[in-house]
């Protein structure tokens, strides 16, 4: 009866958590920030006029003005240039180059919320700029400066820092929030798995077939966390990448070929009817495959240059952003929730299993 206890705590526990984490993920809003621009190229020394789209951004946000950026170049339009129509903005630009060469630009605009206080949208790598023929290298415009330099007091404040929300990021708007449902997915399932390596560990070791049972269950439950986090991962792959399942990502790839070597544990552990022998095989299965896994999913990854995945390859890892204190407050508790989730499904698998073979004894 304590050990039963233990274990609805932990289910109520764990459960309270993931309400918590789906709750507040499916309804607090994304802050105010830019979403897209309409071009993708423009040519310097002409005036141009680009459209950007707005997300969240209700009219009582003052705009004050917009900036271009180019390394160490600034170009500023000032609020009464821009025309705004509901969620777009419409902007004049006339940009020449002079020195600079042909290069990416990023937006930024600042804006005043209710409390009348200063704070920006960014918005990285918001078109090309491609110099033209009659640019030449006196005809520069723009003003050499740092980003803290257009700031009054000296200190860049994202609106990120004001607003209260999720942070809005460019290409993951919306589809941030599976952040609180795909990541901690594949926490749990490495957290499964690799409780299920340790049993086998201690089953080589002790022969006990306890732990055969807790291997077994705990990867059959960690097979489920995978799939689970390849569904969630491809409705956001078709949102972020536009395709379900990009086939040059290696980190999809080692993904794919892991699950297979599991999947395979599942025929070969059904394949063999004797349960010691099963449970021997099993076990030395499982221990190792487990390593194998790790390094398909997060070794060889970091070692190629085309993973699409952040912190892989070359791409930036989510450390590296700013994930906003708002969405740490959902993302931590995610992962300790399906976790716990997760591992009472585990344990309650067990504890039918040892309920089934007493009752087969007293039959």
């Amino acid at each position: 009866m304590r050990h039963l206890n233990k274990y609805r705590i932990l289910f109520f526990l764990a459960s309270s958590l993931v309400l918590y984490t789906l709750i507040g993920g499916l309804t607090i809003k994304l802050k105010p920030g830019i979403s897209a621009v309409d071009k993708t190229l423009i040519n310097s020394d002409s005036l141009q006029t680009v459209n950007i789209e707005l997300y969240n951004c209700p009219e009582e946000i003052k705009i004050n003005r917009l900036v271009v950026v180019k390394k160490d170049l600034l170009w500023e339009i000032p609020g009464k240039d821009l025309i705004r129509s509901q969620n777009y903005l419409n902007s004049p630009i006339k940009i020449n180059l002079g020195k600079a060469s042909s290069g990416l630009c990023d937006l930024l605009l600042e804006v005043e919320t209710k409390e009348n206080t200063p704070s920006w949208m960014y918005f990285p790598q918001a078109f090309w700029i491609e110099k033209s023929n009659g640019d030449t290298l006196s005809t520069g415009n723009g003003k050499r400066a740092t980003l803290k330099d257009i700031s009054p007091k000296g200190e860049l404040k994202l609106i990120d820092e004001v607003e209260f929300g999720f942070p809005n990021r460019t290409i993951l708007n919306e589809s941030i929030r599976n952040l609180l449902y795909h990541v901690p997915m594949w926490f749990s399932m490495i957290f499964l798995l690799g409780v299920s390596a340790v049993a086998s560990i201690l089953y080589l070791r002790k022969g006990d077939m306890f732990y055969d049972l807790l291997s077994d269950s705990f990867l059959k439950v960690g097979i489920l966390n995978g799939i689970l986090g390849c569904l969630t991962g491809a409705a956001w792959a078709r949102v972020t990448w536009q395709s379900w399942w990009p086939a040059e990502d290696p980190k999809l790839n080692g993904v794919a070929i892991g699950m297979a070597m599991y999947f395979a544990y599942l025929i070969l552990r059904s394949s063999i009817q004797d349960p010691y022998q099963r449970a021997r095989i099993s076990s030395v299965y499982s221990v190792l495959i487990y390593p194998i896994f790790m390094a398909l999913i997060a070794i060889m990854p970091k070692l190629t240059d085309g993973s699409l995945h952040p912190g892989s390859g070359g791409s930036v890892g989510f450390n590296q952003y700013d994930l906003d204190n708002t969405l740490r407050m959902f993302f931590y508790p995610a992962i300790l929730g399906w976790i716990g989730v997760f591992s009472w499904i585990a344990i309650l698998r067990i504890r039918i299993k040892k309920l089934e073979e007493l009752t087969l004894e007293q039959d």
